[in-house]
């Protein structure tokens, strides 16, 4: 194993067992941090990614980019990793339950997908981890404490989780399919750098939470006090809209941190 690799385990958090799933970005941002990563890929890393979808007949990421969320047993990871919005420590095992964090899960995925003794089935179902739960961490509420089940509306809508509205809403908005919307961010000249940790990815996210989503909204839990109100909260009308560059900056972020990420656990 080169040092570059060494140095990345070492970044990575220790890992459990046992885990279980959640949703986040929906399949047109998944697929769009796919995109993104791709076209930043060496091309040695391509090829071998390509050999690996191959196996259950893919020709790109962005096709299996939502599959862990298809994923409902006992040993799926948890695809959040939760800090505190009130910038208190957060625990080593950062979710709830005894699943793999996102976090963790990213290193035991990883450890994987680089391990060549490995099936190719059993490296493919790793990347499909990977492309899904790295992108997963850039969704402020995947990294925050509390998570986002208050209820709002928007534009007079039926009632759904402030966290729906940043998994869908925000980016289906926009109106632009997943391969074009990849290009566009791209291409917005917003510079976003391709390293740190998961941990730190996931503190990211709670901070633009805390300042973004909670600037406006109670902090409530699904699992402890306070609990989230019944009456849901009427979002302005052009929230969507005034939201949309925090996502792109996230769907991009994600998709270069997960080119960096797979460069560095598949290049020689």
């Amino acid at each position: 194993m080169n040092t570059s690799k060494i140095l990345l385990l070492a970044m990575l958090p220790p890992l459990l067992a046992v885990p279980q799933a959640a949703l986040a970005w929906g399949q047109t941002g998944h697929a769009a941090i796919a995109n993104v990563a791709e076209l930043n890929l060496r091309p040695a890393v391509w090829n071998e990614i390509k050999g690996l979808l191959a196996t259950e007949g893919a020709t790109h990421m962005s096709k299996v980019a939502s599959w862990a969320d298809t994923q409902r047993s006992a040993t799926d990871p948890v695809h959040t990793t939760r800090i505190p919005i009130d910038g208190s420590a957060a625990p080593d095992h950062a979710c709830t339950g005894t699943a793999m964090c996102a976090d963790q899960a990213i290193a035991f995925y990883g450890v994987i997908l680089m391990d060549h003794t490995r099936t190719a089935a059993d490296r493919e179902v790793a990347l499909k981890y990977l492309i899904h739960l790295v992108g997963d961490l850039h969704q402020p509420l995947h990294g925050s404490d509390p998570i986002g089940y208050n209820l709002v509306t928007l534009n007079g809508s039926s009632p759904v989780t402030i966290h729906a509205i940043w998994d869908d809403t925000i980016i289906n908005d926009h109106g632009v399919a997943s391969a074009l919307l990849a290009q566009e961010l791209i291409n917005n000249g917003i510079a976003v750098d391709g390293g740190g940790t998961p941990r730190e990815w996931a503190s990211e996210s709670s901070r633009l939470a805390r300042e973004q989503i909670y600037d406006i909204l109670p902090a409530c839990w699904d699992y402890k006090a306070p609990s989230c109100p019944d009456t849901p909260v009427a979002l302005p009308s052009g929230y969507a809209a005034s939201k949309y560059p925090v996502a792109a900056q996230r769907l991009k972020q994600a998709g270069y941190r997960l080119a960096a990420l797979l460069n560095t656990l598949l290049g020689t």
